[in-house]
């Protein structure tokens, strides 16, 4: 039977430990992710004497960490949301900045280089209104050439960025991977949980969480394994720590990096799985930002190269001459992955319009005196198979897959198969683009990368530097043949100073060239093309605002949870800090009573 001094001295203990626990609950009011702490008190196991029940006083069971692994979950996933999007704004509207702004963009270029191909239709010969006219296309090629090179700037940042996140990533896998030993050892050695590592460990947790959507589960050893949000990437399993690095792309001269998981001597690329924290965000604004804005900037780029090349091969210059290509045509970069064998530089990838069907050529233009068409009628023909190809232009990164017995196209982004429109022996013909293969080794298995919208934001120049090479004079309209037709005409120049050519050109500024419909018909004009991505760049940075928003209204309720939950009240601790100093005091009177009464029968036995 526990007497009243035993009864005292361990409720003393009690209450002392219970006062050191507020204390420390008040020492980390402003620690960072500490989860409030309460002693459990419970009353000791009562002793039987005769008939009835002796209490044997109280004691603390255990030092309760009061937090809900629901709750910091959740807390977790909203984290890593509010820093993806909060990453995402901020790197959507650095791109928004670069190739969406109004302010001189390259729409405004393109007006004013249309703008002067009228005034070259409104006066033909004269050379101050052609060599304006080149004035506006070296200005547009200076202003995409600028735009090209931020843009470079702005992907060489993201590989910076990716590369220092997973940096960070690695060392929060390793912080918590100590923590994870540390918590093992204690429950090991001792049965009171060790609260404060455990706060240290969910602090680190939901810090890593802000790099990397990520999941977590308890294990019975009292460690935590982490995976991606998908839970099928591994990243801390056993205690055993991923690799997971940063690395050059399958296509390595892409100077690009992905994510790769390193498993039983395998490499696997994870960049498209990761979809949180800052790290997805910055893989979100290169797949889904920038390549698509580079590819829609790039094709309308091609489309204005292709369009105003073609129509310019159609005229004649002041001397007669047919007309050459007024800019630098598109010559794509192909570029191989690490496991090819064959050199991509052995493909040609070009605006070349198939012929199937066309008659009367002899050449590919530019042309010359040997190479025109035999009619007028045949070269119309051609510039029109060239118009309707330029209409078939996608906004793709395209990869090439040799077969052996053939070659294969993938949207890249997608993984989507396309099917070419037409096989001219070697050369296949894929959204309007001639893919030609005649000196390349097919090498089964080999694989090849190709931009060529982003390629001509790179390459696009003015070809012509004299002003009497414009193509302002159109087709002779003699009849020879007094048939009334022009179009079984030979082709020849129309008289000094026709306009024809020029007025054409100028018209492509509202002339719909570009995105075929179901229709086969041409939807969107060069400058629409621009518009259009500029629109699309806008509707992903708002987007992005507003999921932001949405994200940090979630992340504050979930946190204003926990802090209910689990965050110190100073006014509930100091209230528990009176309330333990009393029932301490209390204690330690009943341990002086005890002695007082010792001391009286020890005193009436000596007496």
């Amino acid at each position: 039977m526990a007497d009243m001094l035993t009864i005292g001295a361990q409720a003393a203990n009690t209450f002392k430990r219970a006062l050191d626990v507020t204390s420390h609950n008040v020492a980390n009011v402003s620690t960072e992710g500490y989860s409030r702490q309460r002693a459990e008190i419970s009353s000791n196991t009562p002793t039987v004497f005769g008939a009835g029940f002796y209490g044997g006083g109280s004691r603390v069971d255990s030092i309760l960490r009061i937090q809900s692994d629901y709750i910091q979950m959740q807390l977790n996933s909203a984290n890593a949301s509010v820093a993806r999007y909060d990453q995402q704004l901020s790197l959507g509207k650095q791109v928004e900045g670069v190739i969406a702004s109004n302010d001189e963009g390259v729409q405004a270029f393109m007006q004013r280089f249309f703008d002067s191909l009228q005034e070259v239709a409104n006066n033909p010969t004269s050379l101050t209104s052609r060599q304006l006219l080149l004035d506006q296309a070296d200005s547009l090629q200076a202003h995409v050439n600028n735009i090209a090179t931020v843009l470079d700037d702005t992907e060489a940042q993201l590989n910076g960025q990716i590369g220092g996140l997973m940096t960070e990533i690695n060392e929060r896998l390793s912080s918590i991977q100590q923590i994870n030993q540390q918590v093992n050892s204690s429950f090991n050695n001792g049965v009171q949980p060790p609260n404060d590592l455990l706060d240290q460990r969910d602090q680190a947790i939901l810090e890593l969480s802000g790099y990397i959507d990520i999941k977590t589960f308890p294990q019975a050893n009292g460690s935590i394994a982490i995976y991606t949000s998908s839970a099928n990437i591994p990243l801390l399993v056993e205690n055993q720590l991923a690799q997971i690095q940063a690395e050059p792309s399958p296509f390595p001269f892409e100077n690009r990096l992905e994510i790769y998981l390193n498993t039983g001597g395998q490499k696997h690329l994870i960049s498209d799985r990761i979809t949180g924290g800052e790290l997805g965000g910055v893989l979100d604004v290169r797949n889904h930002l920038l390549d698509p804005a580079r590819n829609e900037l790039g094709m309308t780029l091609n489309g204005l190269v292709a369009s105003m090349n073609w129509q310019h091969y159609q005229g004649y210059d002041l001397n007669g001459e047919s007309g050459q290509a007024l800019f630098e045509p598109l010559n794509a970069q192909v570029i191989k992955s690490a496991e090819s064998l064959a050199d991509g530089s052995q493909i040609s990838v070009r605006f070349a319009p198939d012929t199937t069907g066309l008659t009367g050529l002899n050449g590919a233009p530019p042309f010359n005196a040997l190479t025109e068409p035999d009619t007028y009628g045949e070269k119309n023909a051609y510039l029109d198979r060239a118009l309707q190809q330029i209409g078939d232009f996608k906004p793709r990164t395209y990869e090439i897959r040799a077969t052996g017995a053939g070659y294969e196209f993938y949207d890249y982004q997608t993984g989507e198969s396309l099917v070419p429109s037409a096989v001219n022996g070697s050369v296949y013909q894929v959204d309007g683009l001639a893919f030609d293969f005649s000196t390349h080794p097919n090498n089964d298995g080999d694989r090849f990368l190709v931009k060529p919208h982003q390629d001509i934001l790179q390459q696009f120049r003015t070809a012509l530097s004299d002003p009497q090479q414009i193509a302002a004079r159109g087709q002779s309209p003699v009849d020879s043949n007094n048939d009334g037709f022009l179009e079984d005409e030979v082709p020849a120049p129309a008289a000094y100073g026709d306009n024809v050519n020029s007025a054409n050109m100028a018209g492509f500024a509202s002339r719909k060239l570009l995105l075929a419909d179901d229709n086969d018909q041409p939807s969107v004009t060069l400058l629409g093309g621009y518009s259009q991505m500029a629109a699309n760049v806008g509707t992903y940075v708002r987007g992005t605002e507003i999921q932001l928003s949405a994200q940090e209204n979630v992340y504050q309720q979930m946190f204003n949870q926990r802090e209910s939950l689990s965050g110190v009240s100073l006014d509930e601790e100091a209230a528990n800090l009176i309330r333990f100093q009393q029932a301490y005091e209390a204690s330690a009177q009943i341990i002086a009573t005890s002695q007082s009464i010792f001391q009286t029968l020890l005193g009436a036995v000596r007496g």
